[in-house]
């Protein structure tokens, strides 16, 4: 059996309960449905419902509304074309464009006339959480010469670019961790610190994405390191973080990235 806009749906036929004072006459929307309720940023779903309304000419504009703003921003359709009849049969399919932020999302149909404006829930949508990807990770500059050392320490910018689905600032939690304890001397500052979603191990909390809107972000950080280190060493770390989905409540790890530094 297919999914219904929502328990009030019922029988043929939902009045619609309006924002502002009513017409005479008040549109009327029933046999509506959604499918599937489930899906991931770049699919597709569809609504179908039946609009009646006594006189078409004051319908001047016919919408959803309740889609993620990033997926709006991004291009995806919300737009119904005003009836040109008194009843008619409305059947679509909208692509939810990425990113679009994971979550349950309750959307409504809108309807404007010349002066007023009604609301017909069509019932929640779920958006997945997709996992966010580290794209790449490195030091700015990657490697120095400790002969050319003029002070104890050397501050470098440090970049990960990270690509979500959902969006980009879907990411938490972004880490650097030593691969090795020799790798965790060379970092002077910010100091290393417990991480608890990993365990305990030490690591140096990195700046997260802001960008909702996109679907991927490059990231900097400031970290100072001990310019004076042996020579011909190589030290190496690892980029790992988080998204949480907003559906479900659990996390998903991101797969850690290697980056490499070298002192010559």
């Amino acid at each position: 059996m297919k999914p219904h806009f929502a328990e009030i749906l019922l029988g043929a036929a939902l009045v619609l309960s309006a924002c502002t004072s009513a017409p005479e006459v008040r549109p009327n929307v029933g046999d509506g449905q959604i499918t599937p309720r489930e899906i991931s940023p770049g699919d597709s779903f569809e609504v179908s419902f039946t609009l009646f309304v006594n006189d078409p000419t004051v319908v001047e504009r016919m919408y959803m509304r309740g889609l993620p703003q990033n997926t709006i921003a991004a291009g995806t359709r919300t737009e119904f074309q005003p009836p040109a009849e008194q009843s008619s049969r409305y059947r679509g399919s909208f692509e939810v464009k990425p990113p679009a932020m994971d979550g349950q999302h309750n959307l409504e149909l809108v309807i404007e006339t010349s002066g007023k404006t009604y609301v017909a829930p069509f019932g929640a949508l779920a958006i997945r959480d997709t996992p966010s990807r580290i794209l790449h990770s490195q030091f700015l500059p990657g490697s120095h010469a400790a002969a050319d050392c003029q002070a104890g320490t050397r501050l470098l910018t440090f970049e990960y670019a990270v690509a979500d689905e959902n969006g980009a600032s879907d990411f938490v939690g972004p880490t650097l961790l030593p691969a090795d304890q020799g790798s965790g001397g060379f970092v002077f500052f910010p100091r290393w610190e417990p991480v608890y979603w990993l365990g305990g191990k030490p690591g140096i909390a990195l700046n997260q994405p802001t960008e909702g809107m996109k679907t991927e972000q490059l990231v900097t950080s400031q970290i100072r390191i001990n310019c004076r280190m042996p020579q011909a060493t190589l030290y190496q770390y690892d980029v790992k973080g988080q998204s949480i989905s907003r559906l479900t409540g659990r996390s998903t790890d991101a797969e850690a990235i290697r980056v490499r530094y070298f002192v010559k």
